[in-house]
């Protein structure tokens, strides 16, 4: 893990951008030296009285700006006040926490699927590792929901954009679309962020590929460091199931050890 710090960011961009969703744009004096896909913020908001701070993806980063782009949807009362602040105001920001994704560097193929607001991780992930091919399947509930498709279909071979009422792209689930896929791409590895309904839907439409699936998993924090264990969550290693801390042996796990 990266030697994380706390930083006072000031905010450059806090725009709306789908339904319910913002992109937060925060520059710093600097960036640490190492920032990974599936890493992420910890942010502090300034209103006193909301005493834990809100963890969100790195979304993307510019080591030659010094900034850091989120996303996040008002779900609640933080993230709510956290849409009110304008351009110019200073906000505290721990970064960067937790593992990220780690391609081996044998891998040639890369898939990256996102699932709604998942789909935020995974910019990080070609800004850290230009020099694989990826394939970019994209899920949403709806047309009004859909974000990032310009910027992963950037440095993406291929982008597919699914919505489960097909109102955008192809109609249907991103988990049995890239099924369909899969014998034409032959990736070497399938990196995910999305809800954990998508996570039980890929392992079982993938069941009969022998490839390595890595997925970024959600949970409520505290701490953000690893001592408050709120963030625990089940997994299995080596046929015995216990617990693993989301915030530092995760946030990105292996699917198959992930007990869902």
């Amino acid at each position: 893990m990266s030697r994380m710090e706390d930083r006072i960011g000031e905010i450059l961009l806090n725009d709306r951008v789908a339904d319910g969703v913002f992109k937060i744009r925060v520059k710093f004096d600097s960036l640490p030296e190492e920032i990974r896909g599936g890493q992420f913020a910890h942010v502090k908001l300034n209103d006193r009285s909301r005493l834990l701070r809100r963890p969100f993806c790195i979304c993307d980063y510019d080591k030659s700006a010094n900034t850091i782009d989120m996303y996040y949807a008002i779900v609640g009362g933080g993230t709510k006040e956290l849409s009110t602040y304008a351009a110019g105001e200073k906000i505290k920001v721990m970064l960067p926490l937790g593992n990220g994704f780690r391609p081996d560097k044998n891998f040639k193929k890369i898939v990256l699927l996102g699932g709604g607001m998942g789909s935020a991780v995974l910019p990080a992930i070609p800004r850290t590792d230009s020099q694989f091919e990826y394939y970019t399947y994209l899920g949403f509930a709806n047309k009004g929901k859909v974000v990032l498709e310009e910027e992963l279909k950037a440095v993406s071979k291929e982008i597919t954009v699914a919505t489960d009422d097909g109102s955008y792209g192809k109609k249907g689930f991103a988990t049995s679309i890239l099924a369909q896929d899969m014998e034409r791409i032959r990736p070497d590895a399938v990196f995910c962020c999305g809800p954990e309904v998508m996570y039980k839907a890929l392992a079982k439409s993938l069941e009969g590929f022998d490839v390595p699936i890595f997925v970024s998993l959600e949970a409520r924090m505290g701490c953000g460091i690893g001592a408050c264990l709120v963030c625990n969550c089940k997994v299995k290693r080596n046929g015995v199931e216990e617990y693993a801390r989301v915030c530092v042996e995760g946030p990105v796990f292996r699917l198959d050890e992930v007990a869902l």
